[in-house]
C-alpha cells in the first residue's frame, strides 16, 4: 500500500522550525496538530494561550489555528497522515519511543532534518515491536530559515520556496513518499538514500567550524556576533575545504556522486552561497549552542564513525570532535550517533548501499 494522502499532520517539536511548519501547514489548509514534549511545555504554552501561532516573512502572513496544541502523543498522531519531526536530533530517539505504541498503517514519518535519523526511527521502532508498515523519510535541512520574534510569533526569513532534498529508509520508498509529500511541500526532491541526505547537511559542515574556530570572537562579543558574515575567513575555508573532503569522500563510498557546498546551496536555493550571509540571523552567543551540542554528536560523529567502518580517513572531523567533547566537557565519541548505534556496524560499502536501499532482510 502506498502512503497516505496528507490530510492531518501532525508537528512534533515547539522550537523556531515547529512553529514556522504547525502555522504554515496550518495557513495552506491542511488540519495541524502541534506538540511539544511534556518537559518543555513551556516552548508550546504561548501558542496554547494565544491560541495558535502568529506568522510573518516569506512563507506567507497570518494567524494560524491549529486544529490540536499539545503535550499528548497520541492525541497528536492517530488519525494523522503525517508525522514531520521537527526537533533537535538529540530527540529522535525519544520521540521514536514515544510514537510508537500509537502508530497506525501507512502513516509517514519525515524527519526535518534528519542526520541520520531515519536510520534511528527505524531502529527504535523495531526494538519496541512495531509492526505496521510506517513509511519513515528525512530531509538535508528545515524547509525554513526562521525565527520567533515573541510569544507564539515566527518570522520566515528564507528557505520557504527552497528544494528540500529528502529520502526514505529503505530508499525504494523514496518516490512513494516524495509524490504524496509534495502536497505538502512541493519542491521536495528525491536522494538516492538516508547516507546522502545525512552527509549534505550544511549545518555539521559548516556550525562547528564557524563556532570552534571564532569562540575568541564570539566570547568577547558577548552576542554581537553574525557568523555567516564573519567566521568565514579564508583560513577558515581552508578548514572547511579540508571537512568537505572527508565528506566528498564518504558520499562517494555510499554510492552518490557529490556536489560541493556551494554548488548544492545555488541547487537548493537557487541563488550563491555569498548571498546567505545577508539574510542569517545574528549568533550564536556563546560556546553554550547546538551549533556544537547538536552538529558534533549527531552529524559529525556519524560522518567519522562511517569513515572508520569504510577505511577512509577523517582527520578533521576527528579534530573537531575531539576539540568540541573539550570545550563542553562531553565525550561526544561516546555520546554521538554512531554507526554501530543506528545497526550499521561492520558492513561493507556494497552491504551498506544494499541496506540503504532495501532494508533489513526479511
Amino acid at each position: 500500500m502506498p502512503p497516505r494522502s496528507v490530510d492531518s499532520i501532525a508537528v512534533i517539536g515547539a522550537g523556531n522550525g515547529g512553529h514556522a511548519m504547525a502555522a504554515h501547514m496550518t495557513l495552506k489548509g491542511f488540519s495541524v496538530r502541534f506538540y511539544e514534549l511534556p518537559r518543555f511545555a513551556e516552548f508550546i504554552q504561548p501558542a496554547q494561550e494565544r491560541g495558535g501561532i502568529e506568522l510573518t516573512g516569506v512563507a506567507g502572513e497570518g494567524f494560524a489555528k491549529p486544529e490540536l496544541i499539545t503535550t499528548d502523543m497520541a492525541q497528536a498522531i492517530q488519525g494523522a497522515s503525517h508525522i514531520f519531526v521537527v526537533t533537535q536530533a538529540l530527540a529522535h530517539e525519544e520521540v521514536a519511543e514515544l510514537c510508537a505504541p500509537h502508530l497506525e498503517e501507512n502513516q509517514t514519518i519525515i524527519i526535518f532534518p534528519g542526520s541520520g535519523g531515519a536510520l534511528q526511527f527505524a531502529r527504535t521502532l523495531a526494538d519496541r515491536g512495531v509492526t505496521q508498515k510506517v513509511f519513515i523519510a528525512e530531509t538535508v535541512t528545515l524547509p525554513y530559515a526562521c525565527r520567533l520574534k515573541g510569544p507564539a510569533w515566527v518570522n520566515v526569513h528564507s528557505g520557504s520556496a527552497a528544494r528540500e532534498v529528502i529520502a526514505a529508509f529503505p530508499g525504494k520508498d523514496t518516490q512513494a513518499v516524495v509524490e504524496v509529500a509534495q502536497a505538502a511541500y512541493p519542491t521536495l526532491s528525491p536522494a538516492m538514500h538516508v547516507l546522502e541526505t545525512g552527509l549534505y547537511s550544511p549545518n555539521v559542515l559548516l556550525h562547528p567550524i564557524g563556532v570552534i574556530f571564532n569562540l575568541g570572537r564570539i566570547e568577547y562579543s558577548q552576542g554581537e556576533f553574525w557568523m555567516y558574515k564573519e567566521a568565514f575567513t579564508p583560513s577558515v575555508m581552508k578548514i572547511l575545504r579540508a571537512l568537505e573532503q572527508e565528506r566528498i569522500a564518504l558520499l562517494r563510498a555510499v554510492g552518490v556522486e557529490p556536489m560541493d557546498f556551494e554548488a548544492y546551496y545555488a541547487y537548493r536555493y537557487q541563488k550563491p552561497w555569498s548571498d546567505f550571509a545577508t539574510v542569517s540571523s545574528k549568533g550564536p552567543a556563546s560556546a553554550n549552542t547546538r551549533y556544537i551540542s547538536e552538529d558534533i554528536p549527531i552529524g559529525m560523529v556519524l560522518w567519522a564513525s562511517l569513515g572508520d567502518m569504510l577505511g577512509i580517513p577523517t582527520p578533521t572531523a576527528q579534530a573537531l570532535i575531539h576539540v568540541s567533547s573539550v570545550i563542553h566537557d562531553i565525550d561526544y565519541w561516546q555520546a554521538g550517533r554512531t554507526v554501530a548505534k543506528l545497526g550499521l556496524a561492520g558492513m561493507t560499502a556494497e552491504e551498506l548501499k544494499r541496506y540503504l536501499m532495501e532494508g533489513p532482510a526479511q
